[in-house]
């Protein structure tokens, strides 16, 4: 099982992440230190929050710039959990597209367009896979429920090399779950998610 380092930047359930790491024997720290960074096989970006706060956290940690070499130089496998799958893309409406994201999916984080639907979408729903092959899905059904909670999305696709998983319907479908090369993305929280989740991770990790 490789290393993992979970990014420290005082936002997200990392906790909780740690917690469901441990129960299937991953060696996991919480970290935003350089050298445990630079030796880890693998990164997780969680988070809960807003974008502009979760940018603002990554600046004043001195992240951006780590974060960039691990990933587009080194090729780093990252995974993004909800805010953190947000801030791997350009921007957010949230605020009016006025704050960029740190770019490395050239994908557009909108609203949800949940109709008359409450938001956030908390709690429970389904995947709906687009590639049902992919290892991340394996042993994974489409009717399994994960963990949901947000307000805002990646409803299109406009990154020709980003790959969607699957998709979410909540009033409209949006994009629950993708990859382009080393960067993996999925919009509900794995570590909420029971059984489903930890399948999700040990299928990531092995």
């Amino acid at each position: 099982m490789p290393k993992i380092c979970i990014i420290d930047y005082e936002l997200g359930n990392v906790m909780s992440l740690q917690n469901a790491l441990n129960k299937i024997n991953i060696e996991n720290k919480i970290s935003r230190e350089l050298e445990i960074i630079n030796n880890s096989d693998f990164l997780i970006l969680p988070g809960v929050g807003s974008f502009e706060k979760g940018m603002s956290q990554l600046k004043k940690f001195n992240l951006i710039e780590i974060l960039n070499k691990e990933v587009l130089v080194k090729k780093k496998k990252i995974l993004g959990i909800c805010l953190g799958f947000h801030l791997m893309c350009k921007s957010s409406s949230e605020f009016d597209n006025s704050i960029e994201g740190l770019g490395w999916l050239n994908l557009n984080v909108e609203k949800l367009m949940a109709q008359n639907l409450r938001l956030p979408h908390t709690g429970w729903n389904t995947f709906s896979f687009i590639d049902n092959k992919s290892k991340t899905m394996k042993k994974i059904r489409n009717d399994n429920f994960l963990c949901f909670n947000h307000s805002y999305c990646i409803q299109k696709n406009t990154d020709q090399n980003f790959k969607i998983l699957s998709k979410t319907l909540y009033g409209n479908e949006f994009i629950s779950s993708g990859n382009k090369n080393n960067i993996y993305g999925i919009q509900p929280h794995p570590e909420k998610s029971q059984d489903v989740g930890l399948k999700f991770f040990k299928n990531l990790f092995s």
